[in-house]
Order: structure tokens, then C-alpha cells, then sequence
């Protein structure tokens, strides 16, 4: 904990050090507010002056106020003079006090805010570097807890815990070092009861710690399952889940709530059993204290020390007594802050941990170091890759996109395809086997370049919380808008777009929501237009677009694609009669490659997915039968038995033909 504080706080370690010289400036005026009670009462019982060295003279201007009557011979300063004094060293140690109080809290607020701000802003570029394969390992609701309620408990900390534990720490010294010099022998009797207070305090802190950090992980969990709801509302309503969630959820806070109760109640054990001995700490010295503040002595055998008769006067006695129960306050405190440095430390541990996760490298190889552009010939060689160890997704691709053709990607859900398209930005890297643009490793092109040259068009477009205009640019500089109108134009748009208040400064709420999905994937298909990059993937560009604006689109399409290396992915198989070439994926396997024509006549995978498409079509397609096995699935069909068997064997004998 200590390390990462002291990692973090660069910049700001001069007013930290601040802070540090003015908490020991209130520790001293704390020390010194018990000394006026002290001189007033020696003056008074014992006719004893104060003895303050050069400070004398200031107590000498106060004597005038004052008159000698029932002064002993021995005595030099007046009883008003001496009360006078002391009120006015009260006040300005009360002033002093008060002043550096606001800059100790005020310092340590701008501190816990900007140490939160840095935290919070490292914290997202560093999760914004990670690989997509460790975002899909986590859980969003917790990355959002180490974001937002770990740095927070960073913040509490910060603010209300390290100025009053340094303060505690330097009055327990302060307190300490006047006591053994008015009293070294009564200073040891006052401390009896630290030695098991220290133990109290080494249990409680190591129960209270685990504690918190199993409150911490659970609350992380809170947030998952809260997320996981609000996110998917509409899910939830339509299959009736409100009950199920609501379960799952109160499990989470149930499981929050046992762990903060465990935190909460041995807190709640540790400040009595502080208090008692406070208690018992200042009974011993008020006995003990007056019994030889009036003239009597004690010999204390276990502890090898006589307090000689007289050695204290009233006034000492009090400020023993403010001392002690001064000097084990800081310790009472502790219960407090205990779980605020508990729950601290546990967001440090969380938060650490994401910023020791290394983020994708992106560092040039020398034979590209400088290049910006890439001309978009992509190569797959013996590609294997997967998401979970012993378990490959893609099973030895080999695959060519010469420049300028378009490559369409089709095949069952889980095949493989949208891994295989995730692998040429480097979302992943290939277990085995190269994938190359312009005869290069893609893993010597600088992560950054190789992105910008590619356009993506995802299935489920998001959009971001801004404008309109924003969404399609992204950040781009130089746009004009005649550009970015063309674009919206080209997706089919635009008249959307100005039919919204505001047209293009119209506000875009969270993920989109105030627009249609179609409407959302037409956004999506401008900016890849805007963005004008020679290689463009798209995964289900039409999933989500009625008939009328699936046509305008794939015309949009058609012109973005021209001269540029195109990879799609479609389930609708009749929009593919405009790409070059279809790759028919099985199991991570390519096991058909050729035209749309080529392969609807030859009657393999590709044939038998167009028609199961086509099947409840009001007219469907007839696919002649080239090698009996078409015929004999609808056969099958037609006597309602499955015709798994048979489409088994079919596949089989293509295969091994192909061999």
C-alpha cells in the first residue's frame, strides 16, 4: 500500500511533504494546549511561576494587570498575570490550531482528488491497451468497480485517513516525549496498558483486512450482476426474468452484506475493548497520580521503580491525565481508520493487478518502422487459434484476398468465421501459423497503423454518447462537411439523420438507444465510408435492415468496396452474388471455395445452407443435383425422417473428392 501511494503521488509529493510539516506544527500546538491549565493550577495550589526561558517577558507584561497580595517571597509573577498568559497562549495555540487544520484538510482533499483523477485516468488508457482476449475473460461490472469504487476508497483514505494517521502517529511521540521528561517514572506507569493494546490492535487490523477485501470482491460482484440487468432490460422483461434476476442479484448483496457485517462488527468489537482500556489506563493515573500529587510515594516492585513523594504537582497531574487520554485517542481512532486502510489497501491490491496486466505491444519492426499505409493483400498460412488452451477454434486456414477482390465468409454459427476476420487487426494472435498483408507479418506492422487500415462494420454497431456528426467521424480531423454528408448519403442516412432535432449536432444518448438498430448499423456503414481505408471487414453489414434499405446498402456497398480488399460475413447468402469469392467454413475448416454459381451448382455445404435459408421462402430456389446428394436430403425431407445422416455422408464424400 505504501508503495503505491508513494508510486502514484509523483507530482504531488511537495504538498504531501506541506501537509507532513504542518500536521507536526498542529501535533506541537496540541502538545502545548494542556500547558496553560498546567500553570494556572501550580500558581494557584502550589504558587509555583511557569517556567518558560526567553518567554518570560511576555509573561512580565501580563503581571501589570495583575497585584502581589497572598504572593510568597518566592514567587515573581502575579496570579492575573499568570492567568492572562495562559488565556492568551490558549487562544493562540487555539488559532493556530484551527488555521492549520483547513490547509492539513484542504491539502489532503486536493491530494485524494487528484491522486483519484490520475488513478482513474491511468486505469482506463491501461484497460483500453489490454487484449481483447483478457477483457473477455473479465466480468464489466467488476472492471467498472476497480474504476469507480476502488479508486473512491483510495480517495477516503487519502482524505480522511493518512493526515489523521500521521497526526496520530506524531501526538503518540509528541505526548510521549513530554511525559518522560516530566515524569519519567509516572510516564511508565501511564503506559501499562499499551503492550496488550498493541496486541488488540495487530488481531483486529489483520481480521478487519480480510475482511474488507472479501467486501470489496463481493461488491464487485453487486455491480456485475446490476450491470448484467440494466444492460439486457429488455430481455429480462420479455422472458418474464424480473424474479430470476432479482434472485441472483439479492444472492450477490446477501454475500456483500455477510462480509460487511463481518468488517462492521469487529469494528464494532475493537472500540470498547480500546475505550476499557483508556479507562482503565486513566483510572490509574487519577489514583494513583493524586495520591502522590499530595505528598506520598510508591514503590512499585513489578515494575522496578519508586515515584518519589511529591514529584508531581496538580498541575503536572493534569496534563498526565489530558495526555493519556490524548495519547490513546489517536489508538481509538484507529478503529475507524482501520477499515478505511483496509478497504484502501484491498482497492490498491484490485487496482495493481490491472496495471500489472501487460498491454498489446506496439512497437515497429524495423522493416516497417515509418509506414503508414498498407496497399491490402491479406494471406492466411496454417492459421490454428483459439480462446481457451487445448481447445483451437481454427484448425490450419490457409487462405489468399489478392488486392482489390472481395472475399465472403459463410458457414453455421460457431464455425469460425468472425474469429478468423478478429485475427487480422490483432484483436488475437494466431497460436500458430502467420497472416500477412502485403507479403508482411501483420505482427510487424505497428498495431496502430494496421488498424487504421482497416474499416470494420460489426453486427451490432454501437454508438457513442455525443452527436451525430461525432459518431461518423470519430475523431477524424479535417472532415468537411460536404464529406461527411456524402458518406451518410451513401449508407442510406442522411434523411434519417436530418429528420432528428439537430440534424447532425442531434444528441446521441447511451449506446444509441433514441435510434433503431438499422439506423445504428447505417451509422456504422458511414463511418467506415468516411473513413476510406483499403482493407474493410464486414461482419452482418444488412443484419439489421429492412428490404428497402438492405438494397440502398448493399448499392453503398458495391461503391465502397470497389478497390479495396474486402472481407464479409453474411448469413444471407443471396446478397453474395457480388463477391469474388466465398469460403465455406466447418468446424474451423475451410471445405469449400469458389463462386457463388460455382458453388450452388456443385451441391456441396454451401448448396445445402441456401437452401435450408430458402427453405420456408414462398418460392424457393431449386438447386439442381449435381452429385445425388441434394436429392437425397429432400427425399428425407419428404418422408419427415432427418436427413442428418445422409447430409453426414454427403459432406464426407465432397471432402474427400476435394482431397
Amino acid at each position: 500500500m505504501t508503495r503505491f501511494l508513494y508510486r502514484n503521488l509523483e507530482g504531488q509529493r511537495r504538498l504531501v511533504v506541506i501537509a507532513v510539516g504542518l500536521t507536526v506544527l498542529g501535533v506541537g500546538t496540541d502538545i502545548l494546549s494542556a500547558f496553560p491549565l498546567k500553570f494556572i493550577l501550580d500558581k494557584i495550589v502550589h504558587h509555583l511561576d511557569p517556567q518558560l526561558g526567553p518567554f518570560n517577558t511576555v509573561l512580565t507584561f501580563f503581571d501589570q494587570f495583575g497585584t502581589r497580595n497572598g504572593l510568597t517571597d518566592t514567587e515573581t509573577h502575579t496570579e492575573l498575570g499568570v492567568i492572562l498568559f495562559s488565556g492568551a497562549m490558549l487562544l493562540l495555540v487555539g488559532a493556530i490550531g484551527a488555521v492549520v487544520a483547513y490547509v492539513q484538510l484542504a491539502a489532503a482533499a486536493k491530494v485524494a482528488q487528484d491522486l483519484g483523477a490520475k488513478l482513474r485516468k491511468r486505469l482506463f488508457v491501461h484497460l483500453e491497451h489490454l487484449s481483447l482476449a483478457w477483457h473477455g475473460k473479465q466480468r464489466v461490472g467488476d472492471v467498472v468497480q476497480r474504476v469507480i469504487g476502488n479508486v473512491t476508497d483510495i480517495e477516503k483514505l487519502v482524505t480522511d485517513g493518512l493526515v489523521d494517521l500521521l497526526s496520530g502517529l506524531l501526538t503518540l511521540v509528541g505526548f510521549l516525549a513530554v511525559m518522560l521528561v516530566l515524569s519519567w517514572q509516572f510516564s511508565l506507569l501511564s503506559m501499562v496498558m499499551v503492550p496488550p493494546l498493541a496486541v488488540v490492535i495487530i488481531a483486529y487490523t489483520r481480521w478487519i483486512k480480510r475482511a474488507s477485501r472479501q467486501t470489496a470482491k463481493s461488491l464487485g460482484e453487486v455491480a456485475e450482476v446490476a450491470n448484467e440487468g440494466i444492460g439486457a432490460i429488455t430481455e429480462l422483461k420479455a422472458f418474464t426474468l424480473e424474479g430470476w434476476l432479482a434472485h441472483k442479484f439479492f444472492q450477490r448483496v446477501e454475500r456483500k452484506r455477510r462480509y460487511g457485517w463481518i468488517a462492521g462488527r469487529r469494528q464494532a468489537e475493537f472500540d470498547p475493548l480500546v475505550l476499557m482500556m483508556v479507562t482503565l489506563s486513566s483510572v490509574a493515573i487519577i489514583t494513583v497520580g493524586a495520591w502522590i500529587a499530595f505528598g506520598h510515594g510508591h514503590r512499585y516492585s513489578v515494575l522496578f521503580l519508586t515515584i518519589p513523594a511529591g514529584s508531581l504537582t496538580v498541575g503536572t497531574l493534569t496534563v498526565f491525565l489530558s495526555y493519556s487520554r490524548s495519547l490513546y485517542s489517536p489508538l481509538r481512532a484507529l478503529s475507524k481508520l482501520l477499515l478505511l486502510a483496509s478497504m484502501g489497501a484491498s482497492a490498491a491490491e484490485r487496482i495493481q493487478e490491472v496495471l500489472d496486466q501487460p498491454v498489446e505491444e506496439s512497437l515497429p519492426a524495423p522493416r516497417t518502422r515509418g509506414r503508414t499505409t498498407v496497399r491490402g493483400s491479406i494471406a492466411y498460412n496454417n492459421v490454428v487459434f483459439g480462446y481457451d488452451e487445448g481447445r483451437p477454434v481454427l484448425h490450419g486456414i490457409d487462405l489468399e484476398v489478392p488486392f482489390g477482390k472481395r472475399l465472403a465468409l459463410v458457414g453455421l454459427s460457431g464455425s469460425g468465421k468472425t474469429t478468423l476476420v478478429r485475427l487480422l487487426p490483432r484483436f488475437y494472435e494466431p497460436w500458430s501459423g502467420t497472416i500477412t498483408i502485403d507479403g508482411v507479418d501483420i505482427r510487424e506492422h505497428p498495431r496502430e497503423v494496421l488498424r487504421r487500415n482497416i474499416s470494420i462494420v460489426l453486427q451490432d454497431s454501437i454508438l457513442f454518447e455525443g452527436t451525430v456528426r461525432e459518431n461518423i467521424v470519430l475523431n477524424r480531423r479535417g472532415v468537411t462537411d460536404r464529406q461527411l454528408v456524402a458518406a451518410a448519403k451513401q449508407a442510406c442516412i442522411h434523411d434519417t439523420i436530418m429528420r432528428q432535432p439537430g440534424g447532425y449536432e442531434a444528441t446521441v444518448r447511451e449506446l444509441g438507444k433514441n435510434f433503431s438498430s438499422g439506423e445504428r448499423q447505417r451509422i456504422a456503414i458511414a463511418r467506415a465510408i468516411l473513413r476510406d481505408a483499403p482493407m474493410l471487414i464486414l461482419d452482418e453489414p444488412t443484419a439489421n435492415l429492412d428490404v428497402e434499405a438492405e438494397a440502398e446498402v448493399m448499392r453503398a456497398v458495391e461503391r465502397l468496396t470497389a478497390g479495396r480488399t474486402v472481407i464479409v460475413i453474411s448469413h444471407r447468402l443471396s446478397t453474395l452474388g457480388h463477391v469474388d469469392e466465398i469460403a465455406v467454413l466447418e468446424a474451423g475448416r475451410i471445405v469449400e471455395r469458389g463462386t457463388y454459381q460455382e458453388l450452388k451448382r456443385l451441391g456441396g455445404s454451401f448448396a445445402h445452407l441456401l437452401t435450408e435459408q430458402n427453405r420456408y421462402a414462398a418460392e424457393p430456389i431449386m438447386l439442381p443435383a449435381l452429385n445425388g446428394r441434394a436429392a437425397a436430403v429432400n427425399g428425407a425431407r419428404a418422408n419427415g425422417s432427418k436427413p442428418r445422416s445422409v447430409e453426414l455422408q454427403g459432406r464426407r464424400a465432397a471432402a474427400e473428392k476435394r482431397r
